[in-house]
């Protein structure tokens, strides 16, 4: 994979990290303070909201933890890490 596509394929899945965690999270009828009290890391309101504008990035274990919490399939969220 070339340079740009990677630079764009890494920002997309950016913009997919944000959209999915409001989604996500506003389908269960959480806001962000009940999100992040449930989370294994130590974050507030105001790092939910960053991470939902993309103001700030989470990290690797962040994203598994909402994503556990949510009960989303890896696989299928990770899906287009896959080459066939």
């Amino acid at each position: 994979m070339k340079e740009i596509e990677r630079k764009q394929s890494t920002e997309s899945f950016k913009l997919h990290v944000q959209r999915s965690i409001r989604q996500m999270r506003q389908s269960k009828g959480l806001s962000q303070a009940q999100l992040a009290k449930k989370m294994i890391s130590n974050v507030d309101q105001s790092t939910i909201s960053n991470w939902e504008s993309g103001k700030s990035e989470m990290s690797m274990s962040q994203l598994l933890d909402v994503l556990f919490i949510f009960g989303v399939d890896l696989d299928s969220y990770f899906s287009f890490l896959r080459r066939d």
